[in-house]
């Protein structure tokens, strides 16, 4: 993967969480983020919501980069199923991967996980309302 940078989007949810960094390579999109003391839950874990939104943001940012140029506006979540498998502590790095599996003219489907340290922290499948064509 090609160096990480942010993912900008001031003033939005994700700007909120703040660390959200990504790579875009011409075949794959890949997240970032190093937990932060706002990133964990009592437990001193990741918060479930955080690596929820990660899936989402990751699954949604390889649906569009693999549609390409042309596109009016980002896809749409339409259903989102996950499984959490694993947990990452203060200080650690969660990397975020995914895979578009099949497309229609409308809708993509795609699978990805988050891993920290090569564990498997949660996995998801989604499918995304594709964005109009320009």
């Amino acid at each position: 993967m090609s160096d990480y940078v942010s993912i900008g989007q001031e003033g939005t949810f994700l700007d909120h969480i703040g660390g959200i960094e990504w790579s875009a390579a011409p075949d794959a999109i890949g997240i970032r983020l190093t937990v932060r003391s706002a990133h964990v839950n009592p437990n001193g874990t990741v918060h479930g919501g955080l690596i929820l939104t990660l899936l989402d943001f990751t699954l949604g940012a390889e649906v569009e980069r693999s549609l390409g140029a042309g596109q009016q506006g980002h896809p749409i979540t339409i259903q989102l199923s996950s499984s959490m498998i694993g947990a990452a502590s203060l200080g650690e790095t969660l990397l975020g991967s995914a895979r578009v599996t099949a497309r229609t003219k409308t809708m993509s489907f795609v699978a990805g996980e988050i891993t920290c340290d090569g564990r498997l922290i949660a996995s998801a499948a989604a499918v995304f309302r594709n964005p109009r064509t320009a």
